[in-house]
This record gives C-alpha cells, sequence and structure tokens, in this order.
C-alpha cells in the first residue's frame, strides 16, 4: 500500500484523498487547522450549472461523490445593473446549487470529510507541514487576492432568493450579492479592484439591498471575509508534488467560481497517480481550455469596462436575460471558441502583469518545501 501526502483538507485535498484510498493507496492528509473548512463562515457558495450541458449533480457523481451536504437548487436570481432595474433569470434547469462553506451542519466542507473518512482516510488536524517527500498533493489553497469577497451572514425569516447586483460603486470589476435559503442568508461584496476600499464597497452593498428587500434585517449578523487568486502557472508539478485547486491557480478568472475546479483537480491528481499518467496532461485535457475561456473573458470584460465604463454590466445583463435560453447563452460563452483562442497569447501575458501572485517556486531537484517561497534562484534552496 503506497503512502501519499495530502497538504489541506479543504474539496481538492478530500477528493484527492478519498480518490486514492478507494484505489486501495493510503493517502495521509495534514490540515493546519482544528477542522474542516477553516476559512469558511457558513457563508453560501455556488455550485455553478451553466458551464456544462451535464448536470453538476450527475458531475459529482461521475468523480464518485455521494451529495450528503445541502445543495440548493436555483433557477430564477433577480440581476440588476448601476441603473437599479430589475432583470429577472429564470431558466428550467438550475443555474446554480447554493452550499454552506465552514464546520457547520449540512456544509460541503462536513459532507466531504464524512465521505474521506469512510473510505479510511487518516486525516491530521492542527498539523502545518512546511516540507514533503515522496508523491504529495498540495491542496493549500489561495496564496495571494487578486480579488476579495467580504460580507456577512445572518438568521433569517425571509424566503429563500437570489440577488445579484453589478456596479462598481458596490463591488468594483465584480459584483454584490445576497442569497437567502433555509433560513440562512450570505450578503457579499466580491470586489476584483479597488480592494484597499472594501470597507465602503460593503457598507454601499448593505445599503442597497436594503433598498431592495426592505424587510432584510442584519441583526447579529457575522463578518466574514476571503480572497482568492487566479494565475497562468509554469508548472502543475514540481518533484513529486502535484498542485490543485487554488494552489495551483485553478479558478475561474471571470467570477472566481472555484469549487469545480477544486473537485476536478484533485480527482485528476489522484488518478494520475493511480493510473501512472501525466497530471499536467489530465489538466490540460479536461480543464485548461476553460480556465483560459475564464481568463479571456475576465480580459475582454476589463476591456470594455475600460471603454464604456458601467454601460457595459446592463448590456450583458440584457443579453443573458433576454434570451430564450439563458443557460445555453452562458454555456457558450464559458466554451473554447476560436476566436477567443486567438486572443490567449495577450490574455497570458495580460494575466501575469495584472496580477498580486507571484509563482516564488525555485524548482530545485532537491527542494522538499511545500510551497517554496525562495523566488531568487535554485542555489539558494535546498530544502
Amino acid at each position: 500500500m503506497r503512502e501519499v501526502t495530502v497538504v489541506g483538507a479543504g474539496p481538492a485535498g478530500l477528493v484527492a484523498a478519498m480518490t486514492l484510498a478507494r484505489a486501495g493507496w493510503r493517502p495521509v492528509v495534514y490540515e493546519k487547522n482544528p477542522q474542516v473548512g477553516g476559512r469558511f463562515a457558513g457563508d453560501f457558495q455556488g455550485l455553478e450549472n451553466w458551464s456544462t450541458r451535464e448536470d453538476v449533480m450527475s458531475w459529482l457523481a461521475n468523480l464518485g461523490l455521494v451529495v450528503n451536504f445541502d445543495a440548493g437548487p436555483f433557477s430564477e436570481v433577480s440581476f440588476y445593473g448601476p441603473d437599479g432595474r430589475v432583470r429577472r433569470f429564470e431558466s428550467e434547469r438550475p443555474m446554480f446549487y447554493l452550499v454552506r462553506r465552514g464546520d457547520v451542519p449540512g456544509s460541503l466542507d462536513r459532507g466531504l470529510l464524512a465521505q474521506a473518512l469512510e473510505a479510511g482516510v487518516e486525516i491530521r488536524f492542527g498539523s502545518a507541514l512546511k516540507e514533503v517527500r515522496g508523491p504529495a498533493i498540495i491542496a493549500t489553497g489561495p496564496r495571494y487576492g487578486d480579488g476579495i469577497c467580504v460580507g456577512y451572514t445572518f438568521a433569517t425569516d425571509l424566503p429563500d432568493q437570489a440577488h445579484c447586483i453589478l456596479s462598481d460603486r458596490l463591488a468594483p470589476l465584480g459584483y454584490s450579492y445576497l442569497l437567502i435559503r433555509k433560513g440562512h442568508g450570505t450578503l457579499v461584496s466580491c470586489q476584483f479592484a479597488r480592494l484597499k476600499e472594501w470597507k465602503r464597497h460593503l457598507e454601499h452593498t448593505v445599503e442597497a439591498f436594503r433598498r431592495l428587500v426592505p424587510k432584510l434585517d442584519l441583526k447579529g449578523a457575522r463578518f466574514f471575509s476571503g480572497y482568492g487568486n487566479v494565475f497562468v502557472p509554469p508548472r502543475l508539478v514540481h518533484g513529486e508534488r502535484l498542485y490543485v485547486g487554488e494552489a495551483a491557480g485553478l479558478q475561474d478568472a471571470l467570477w472566481g467560481f472555484g469549487l469545480r475546479y477544486a473537485l476536478a483537480s484533485g480527482y485528476l491528481a489522484a488518478k494520475s497517480l493511480i493510473a501512472g499518467v501525466d497530471y499536467e496532461a489530465l489538466v490540460r485535457k479536461f480543464l485548461l481550455g476553460r480556465l483560459r475561456v475564464g481568463m479571456e473573458n475576465r480580459a475582454l470584460l476589463e476591456l470594455s469596462h475600460a471603454l464604456l465604463g458601467e454601460r457595459i454590466y446592463g448590456w450583458l445583463l440584457d443579453r443573458v436575460t433576454s434570451r430564450p435560453d439563458p443557460m445555453a447563452y452562458l454555456r457558450k460563452h464559458h466554451a473554447p471558441l476560436l476566436w477567443k483562442r486567438l486572443l490567449w497569447p495577450v490574455t497570458r501575458l495580460g494575466m501575469r502583469f495584472r496580477s498580486h501572485y507571484r509563482d516564488a517556486r525555485c524548482f530545485h531537484p532537491d527542494c522538499g518545501c511545500v510551497w517554496c517561497a525562495c523566488g531568487r534562484s535554485a542555489e539558494t534552496c535546498a530544502g
């Protein structure tokens, strides 16, 4: 039975570990926090369901996962542009499934933990590894913040609902949202620019949603924050270490949806070890095309915003919500298209220039650091 080190008990790390364990390997997961979901506060996140024809619930089953966590389908969302006009998004199939994050009942994190333990995975909480030897999967999450989310979680008697606002006053080059399901609410400003002004943006977000939902009561709300990074990694493999999820820069650059990338990359990393195939080749085949599309869409959005300002948000919302089948329209624009692929060289250069993240790994063959921060010369780091 071959042992594999997995660093990080987030979705990517847990899926990798349970996939290995079911194939007869012995994964040992090291998690620096004392429990799963340490970065989260019971807030809602979305498992997006628009980028592929296959429903995400079927996709999860193909990864060997069972839905032992709360996953609420949402087919109706109210969108607002800077002008305050509502655009209703309605579809026959869910636009996304809401999942809760953190160490709370019914969360995605607790559900994946239960599945990993059932598969026989050994998890060592409160253990922060700085160095590994032998085969390892690095699932440590983001390193820097190209985008940040700040907001509140709260209890509420309001019915289930979903609202999203595109406005630079609330979330520059990003979006604000209010999600309510089964008595729990999450209100967030997700910002991709002017990050130092986050407090003012959050205040404007609260004011806006209080106008839209007059009975909204945030008394007793709990503040939380999060961040993420998107970058073009020079390598996904360093020696015997495979990088997955946000540790590998695998996240949607347009709106920041990263759960599907995390789950898929963890699964692919495990399968590459089990089958003895190239992990980077699997990522190129199954993930890289859509990762590039996300970066190209982000570049197009920011270019359009530079030319047209906030008007681009209303135009985009009208384009999507006026379609007979808005899900098909979204799916088309998240698929690799020839004309977008022609933009890739310029997009890649631009992403490297604008990203707050700088990959500092030295790639020295003897380095055993979980994440080498040397970044100057290979000679300065020998593990």
